[in-house]
């Protein structure tokens, strides 16, 4: 009882000062002690598979191919006893580079990557296109894109589902 008490405080401190460091140095990964900062043009993120109702562990014969040839720009990590790629990929916005690199996995490996490792999705962050904000939506976006399909939902239903749930968007904003 104690001992999960302090667990999940250890976790609660680690999520906090994980918030800090990214408002503070931004996407940039630590290497050495210092921020790197990303190129232009260039995002990074962390990939899960951690599938819904699904005890996947990182030892799974199912990303042996993955784990022999990351995608390009990705290195092969295990995250909390499951299967991620640490990423820096090419994208003018974070969801484009996510996106990209999902659907390689998919179409390359039949898996859908589900987890951008965000875990308190009511936090929020209006830090533009490429910051932590970006990375709750994309994580509320993948749940969906996984989700969905479950319950009889197909992609075109998530889309006009989108569509028609955020109208037609204050002036200035742009729709493919």
């Amino acid at each position: 009882m104690i001992g999960d008490a302090a667990a999940e405080w250890g976790f609660e401190l680690g999520w906090k000062l994980r918030g800090l460091e990214h408002a503070l140095l931004g996407s940039g990964w630590k290497r050495d002690g210092r921020p790197v900062p990303s190129a232009s043009g260039v995002q990074r993120f962390t990939l899960i598979h951690w599938p819904v109702g699904e005890d996947t562990r990182f030892e799974d014969a199912r990303y042996d191919g993955l784990k022999k040839r990351p995608p390009q720009g990705c290195e092969v990590e295990e995250i909390g006893g499951r299967f991620g790629l640490r990423c820096e990929r090419p994208g003018a916005r974070l969801l484009e580079a996510v996106a990209e690199l999902c659907g390689e996995v998919r179409a390359g490996h039949g898996l859908l990557m589900t987890d951008l490792g965000v875990e308190k999705l009511w936090e929020w962050s209006a830090d533009g296109t490429d910051g932590w904000g970006a990375e709750i939506v994309g994580q509320l976006l993948l749940m969906a894109a996984e989700r969905g399909p479950r319950l009889g939902y197909g992609v075109d239903d998530l889309v006009r589902f989108l569509r028609t749930a955020a109208g037609p968007g204050p002036a200035g904003v742009v729709r493919p």
